[in-house]
C-alpha cells in the first residue's frame, strides 16, 4: 500500500510539473489551495460550526433578498 500511495504522490507531481511547464500563465492555486484544504480539514473535524455558518449565510441571503425584492411578486414583476 505504501507503494501505491508514493507512485499516486509521484503521478500528481508529474501532472503538476507538466501544468507549470506547458501553461502560459500557470496559477499555483490551481495545483494547491492551502486556504481551501484547511476549511476543507475543519470542516471534517469540526461539522457543527460549518453548519451554524452555513445557516448564518443563509438567514443573511433571505434578509438580502427580502430587502431587495420586498415589493416583487411571485413571478419577479413589480
Amino acid at each position: 500500500m505504501a507503494n501505491i500511495d508514493e507512485r499516486e504522490r509521484l503521478a500528481v507531481l508529474a501532472a503538476n510539473i507538466g501544468y507549470f511547464s506547458n501553461a502560459k500563465k500557470p496559477k499555483f492555486k490551481k495545483v494547491f489551495d492551502r486556504a481551501k484544504e484547511e476549511r476543507l480539514l475543519e470542516q471534517a473535524y469540526k461539522p457543527e460550526e460549518a453548519q451554524t455558518v452555513k445557516q448564518k449565510r443563509i438567514e443573511l441571503y433571505s434578509k438580502v433578498a427580502t430587502a431587495f425584492c420586498g415589493e416583487r411578486g411571485e413571478n419577479g414583476n413589480i
